[in-house]
């Protein structure tokens, strides 16, 4: 019972966060509102509603987007570097949350909620790591938790110019947690649809 409790506080303290501030350049239309499925609901939706699945109705976005998908979302963050990608908007969420958040991308309509669950669990256990990220035979950035001691590395990083999010957070700081491949795979072009 301690545990349950323990972890539902430990959920309360990550803000979940879908980024949206991509230009779908390679999808050649505003991809998160494409319809999917038999409900032709918006890709977006997808990954906001697996993570209220997980944190209940508290998920924002964060980026520049269409007011369509910022009203599906239960809040915005404004994305204080717009253009830049995904840096920007973890760094500003960051920013303007007081603990961790849970990052997921707005185009990653397989993500699970055992994926999601595994990585909270290597966030409770690994306390001192900056960013415990998503993985397969690599890492996905854009899949994980960042704690807010992560900030002051992003912001180096964007100060720079240097707006790749891989390697943005030393490794020394990062945990890696081996998900499904299939379930990190993000929609580029209609044909993956």
């Amino acid at each position: 019972m301690r545990r349950d409790s323990g972890e539902r506080a430990s959920l309360e303290l990550i803000q979940p966060i879908v980024l949206v501030g991509g230009k779908s350049t390679r999808f050649g239309r505003d991809k998160l509102r494409e319809p999917i499925g038999s409900s032709g609901s918006p890709l977006v939706l997808r990954s906001i509603e697996l993570l209220r699945s997980v944190f209940g109705r508290r998920v924002k976005v964060v980026g520049e987007c269409h007011p369509d998908v910022q009203a599906l979302a239960d809040g915005v963050i404004v994305d204080d570097h717009p253009g830049i990608g995904p840096i920007g908007g973890i760094a500003s969420a960051l920013r303007h949350t007081r603990g961790a958040i849970f990052v997921l991308a707005g185009d990653m309509p397989a993500f699970s909620a055992s994926s999601a669950r595994a990585l909270l669990a290597a966030e409770r256990e690994h306390p001192r790591a900056l960013a415990i990220l998503a993985a397969t035979s690599r890492a996905h950035p854009c899949a994980g938790v960042y704690r807010h001691g992560a900030l002051n590395q992003l912001a180096a990083c964007i100060a720079r110019g240097h707006y790749r999010l891989s390697g943005a957070v030393a490794p020394r700081d990062v945990i890696e947690v081996a998900c499904d491949e299939a379930s990190l795979a993000n929609v580029n072009e209609p044909r993956e649809l």
